[in-house]
């Protein structure tokens, strides 16, 4: 071959190579995009009505440069107000002069209900929309540095897993906290491993970086920091395992500048995207740290449910340590599982993605901070599934490695040609399946539970199931009567979940309601009692449910087989 024809076959090699790269990086930026940007208003959630309110708040604040009221809640949720105050610019920018102030819940919404043509669920489908294309940047970003670690196979599948997991689908297409967390701490993770292989800033800054934003969205992003820092000990003991000569000090210097720059950066970035902490930066930052510490140390409002109990002191505390690891198995899929099991046997035999000391300390950094955000998490005494979002990700990437470990060992010369067509097929299978979990509860993706343990039908009678989910239904229903702008209705979920979509006065069916006199005759004097599924679970409130319980409901929503929503005329 002469040096003309090699060039020219080298020169396509590398088209050749682009193209695929090129691809696969689309491939995963569409996987995250379109399950999670279509039909954006399906159904609310309680607490976006909240984050609507604070975000409308943190504008008005920054409208009058009043930034210490910029602080609106311990979370912070700083990130998800910049979301939210950008969805006001675009759908009621004139917001600012309504003269409301610090308003609470309840003033903001009868003044976007009586003086405003602006609809509260336009502006939560746009602020929505912009933490969907966050998230899709960090996934893109870190997809790009797995990539380049264990190479285009394990990372693609690994993060087609990520974007087809219907629980991370779902909680990462709200105006809230834990998707959005959980997408930067990824980043942050995998970009700061990379910096250890490469020693690059830039990987450092944006490690650093998405640090900062994961911490400005959800205090237990504090936990990236214990995780780096472990990260950085076992460094040294793994560059001291592999280079012994070495100065013990060269190599705690190495692995320690990386850490307090890391954590300077995110400093820095949390400080400069907070303007309440440009006014006092000690205070608030100590409000962050005593409140999330008292929310911690406090259990549920009410009687909450799981594993089949009603846990009336609403303490999920360390008689349920196993909480975690429980929701855990009914939330992730089969298909993770098995990757999971696959990733087990291809470390234990150093099976390509796992060969080689850099891959394998990638993944003991994976394993690390898993198991860390669980410890930690556990100890908190109020616990929802949601709250160990982070791990999902880490672990379906784990389990994408896993799944390429084994069309790795398929293809050694030595196995036949059957054997790499069965297991690139069940590959294509596997990722096909995780697809398909997904689209079958869509648009009520965290509807979905493990089909191994039973699906929606079991899990109902273990685990606490519904977060708005079917409202949207029954209020739509509702207002295809005649009269359904005069009608008063009692419904769990109320704001929001349920009031976005209703015409008619929706009252709140509080768990204490009853206890007071008076509030039978008052409830019983209204139209419909909208009841949902969880209130039935958690016996709540328990005299209305009695009354209820020897009536038959006009309408039941049933979402997967499961009656999410019942719909009771009263009289």
């Amino acid at each position: 071959m002469s040096l003309a024809s090699a060039r020219l076959h080298l020169s396509r090699s590398k088209i050749k190579k682009i193209i695929i790269e090129g691809i696969a990086f689309l491939a995963v930026v569409i996987a995250f995009l379109l399950p999670r940007f279509l039909n954006l208003d399906a159904f609310v959630t309680p607490d976006e009505e909240l984050w609507l309110t604070r975000s409308a708040n943190f504008y008005t604040a920054l409208a009058q440069r009043d930034y210490i009221n910029t602080y609106q809640k311990e979370h912070p949720g700083v990130t998800i107000m910049w979301a939210g105050m950008a969805a006001n610019l675009i759908e009621d920018p004139q917001y600012r002069g309504s003269g409301l102030g610090q308003a609470s819940t309840m003033q903001y919404v009868y003044y976007m209900d009586h003086f405003t043509k602006v609809k509260l669920l336009d502006i939560l489908r746009t602020g929505r929309l912009f933490v969907v294309i966050a998230i899709t940047i960090c996934a893109g970003i870190a997809y790009l540095y797995t990539r380049s670690m264990v190479g285009l196979l394990a990372s693609l599948i690994g993060f087609l897993l990520i974007a087809f997991d219907p629980f991370f689908i779902g909680l990462t297409r709200l105006l809230h906290l834990d998707g959005l967390m959980s997408a930067l701490l990824l980043l942050s993770l995998v970009s700061f491993i990379y910096f250890l292989r490469k020693r690059r800033l830039r990987d450092l800054f944006i490690s650093g970086g998405a640090a900062g934003f994961c911490w400005l969205t959800k205090s237990p992003g504090f936990i990236l920091g214990i995780i780096i820092g472990i990260i950085a000990l076992a460094g040294i003991w793994f560059d001291h395992k592999h280079n012994p000569e070495k100065p013990f000090l060269q190599l705690l210097w190495n692995f320690s500048w990386p850490v307090i720059a890391w954590a300077s950066i995110g400093i820095g970035i949390y400080f400069i995207f907070w303007p309440a902490m440009w006014v006092d930066p000690i205070g608030t930052f100590n409000k962050v740290l005593s409140e999330t510490e008292g929310y911690a140390e406090k259990g549920h409002f009410a009687s909450v449910f799981f594993n089949g109990t009603i846990i009336e002191s609403g303490d999920i505390g360390s008689q349920y340590a196993y909480y975690y690891p429980f929701t855990y198995m009914w939330r992730t899929t089969p298909v993770v599982l098995g990757g999971l099991i696959s990733a087990g046997w291809g470390f234990a035999i150093h099976q390509k993605p796992f060969k080689g000391p850099n891959n394998r300390f990638l993944v003991f950094s994976l394993v690390v901070a898993a198991v860390i955000f669980t410890i930690v998490m556990t100890v908190a005494l109020k616990k929802f599934d949601r709250y160990l979002l982070p791990v999902y990700p880490i672990l379906d990437l784990i389990a994408g490695m896993g799944l390429a470990s084994l069309v790795y060992w398929s293809f050694v010369p030595e196995h036949p040609a059957w054997m790499k067509t069965l297991v690139a097929v069940l590959g294509i299978a596997a990722v096909s399946l995780q697809l398909i979990l997904a689209t079958s509860v869509y648009p009520y993706y965290l509807n979905y539970f493990n089909p191994l343990l039973g699906g929606p039908r079991q899990a109902v009678n273990v685990m606490q199931v519904g977060w708005g989910e079917g409202l949207d239904q029954a209020a739509r229903y509702l207002n295809a009567k005649p009269d359904a702008k005069d009608l008063t209705v009692y419904a769990w979920y109320s704001g929001g979940s349920f009031s976005y979509f209703f015409d008619g006065n929706a009252y709140y069916l509080a768990p204490s309601l009853g206890e007071r006199e008076g509030d039978l005759e008052k409830f019983l004097s209204a139209d419909y009692a909208v009841v949902y599924i969880h209130q039935w679970q958690r016996d709540l409130p328990p005299k209305v449910l009695d009354i209820l319980r020897s009536r038959t409901p006009e309408k039941t929503i049933w979402i997967s087989g499961l009656p999410y929503v019942q719909i009771y005329k009263l009289h």
